[in-house]
């Protein structure tokens, strides 16, 4: 397998302010960016040069398929700096016809002459961060926006997508956030619905290291609630989404027929990706490679790529085809799961040794099995909806366990 990958993610680390459970690599610029001339205009333009640079320095490429500018807050550029973005990959890479060209938005950071600069430049798709339509929810999680941004947003993403002018729209919302009991996360779910989005993304609170919630956590500041709250808002998520119409294709996305997010599935299949901007993993045959975190680091590195030879990992190769294990992972969040003997086949084991490392994780798993929470038919295994894919953890750290065994 030596094909050129065919989807690119580009990072734009700006925000007007980090949100307090963030720890992805951003930029914070304050309230009063302007990003084409003004206050933060500096910064953003030297970080685009780079970023071009960057993008560049790939001497062999494929037209593209799937495009995903992400954050950050890609929304805080201006749409003539989203056109010279895509027009550089139209120009250098090639796009194809029909390409999903995916931009992550923010309810605060855009507006409605914005959303059509946006469209005009190529975007096709684009992904709202609601988070919450609660004011004081958003509020106790340092977002900016309020209620009354997200649903103007909506209504605009709403109208653009039944006028046809854009591909599909997703809407992004955060399970379990302080102050987020049973009774505030369907009231968030059923205003969701209410703007009929072809595609919502339920994502779980995770605290991590280095992060304002990690911080108050730690003081006792600060009350998430527990695992068995938890646990209903996510039986509640699946009742309201699946009776609305949706499909969970994934354990953490929800869509209607035909809106699939193409740009993620890349990633959950195990298929091979560009990636750009300061701190952005790449996989183009397999073998990853996280540019630096630091903005001085990583102007350094660019200049390297572009001036000397490429990272190894971004050179025409054979395919590197990932861990056993990771593809399991990857494999099982999908609906439709993963043919446990296409995977083992690709380890090329001799067949005592196949049949050994195939009993002992279906043994690992037998008790997921007569749970319910992992189902099989023939030889494919996927994990149930709602209880497995909630419960998924518990699967997969068996799985790690035999794979360290065997290993």
């Amino acid at each position: 397998m030596n094909e050129y990958p065919r989807s690119a993610y580009v990072h734009v680390p700006f925000c007007h302010r980090r949100c307090f459970y963030c720890d992805f690599v951003v930029i914070p610029l304050g309230n009063k960016v302007e990003t084409l001339q003004g206050y933060g205009s500096k910064t953003v333009k030297e970080y685009l040069h780079l970023l071009y640079k960057e993008i560049l320095s790939i001497k062999h490429k494929s037209p593209l398929s799937t495009i995903y500018i992400g954050g950050g807050t890609p929304s805080l550029l201006d749409p003539k700096q989203i056109k010279e973005l895509i027009d550089l990959f139209k120009e250098n890479y090639g796009v194809d016809y029909g390409a999903e060209i995916t931009m992550e938005v923010d309810p605060a950071s855009f507006n409605q002459d914005d959303l059509f600069g946006f469209i005009n430049a190529g975007i096709n798709r684009f992904s709202l961060g609601v988070q919450s339509f609660n004011d004081e929810i958003l509020q106790k999680s340092g977002r900016r926006h309020l209620r009354e941004d997200a649903e103007k947003s909506c209504l605009w993403l709403k109208k653009v997508h039944d006028c046809g002018l854009i591909k599909s729209w997703s809407l992004d919302l955060i399970q379990n956030l302080p102050l987020s009991k049973l009774q505030e996360w369907e009231e968030d779910l059923k205003k969701a619905i209410k703007f009929s989005p072809p595609h919502i993304s339920i994502y779980d609170l995770n605290i991590e290291d280095g992060t304002v919630f990690k911080k108050l956590i730690n003081l006792g500041k600060l009350q998430l609630p527990s695992d068995e709250e938890a646990f209903r808002n996510s039986e509640s998520t699946n009742l309201i989404l699946k009776s609305s119409g949706y499909s969970r294709y994934e354990i953490s996305n929800y869509c209607l027929p035909m809106h699939q997010s193409r740009h993620n599935r890349v990633y959950w299949s195990g298929l091979g990706w560009w990636s750009f901007g300061q701190g952005s993993t790449s996989s183009p045959w397999g073998e990853k490679l996280t540019r630096p975190r630091g903005s001085k680091e990583y102007k350094k590195w660019v200049i390297e790529q572009y001036e000397h030879n490429l990272d190894s990992s971004l050179t025409n190769k054979d395919y590197v085809y990932k861990e056993l294990d990771e593809k399991i992972m990857l494999g099982l969040r999908l609906k439709e799961g993963i043919d446990l003997y296409e995977l083992f086949k690709e380890q090329n084991w001799e067949n005592k040794k196949f049949e050994r490392n195939l009993s002992k994780l279906i043994e690992e798993w037998q008790r997921f099995l007569e749970s319910g929470l992992l189902l099989r038919k023939g030889n494919r295994f996927f994990l149930s909806d709602p209880k497995g894919m909630e419960l998924s953890n518990q699967i997969l750290i068996s799985m790690f366990k035999w794979w360290d065994e065997i290993n």
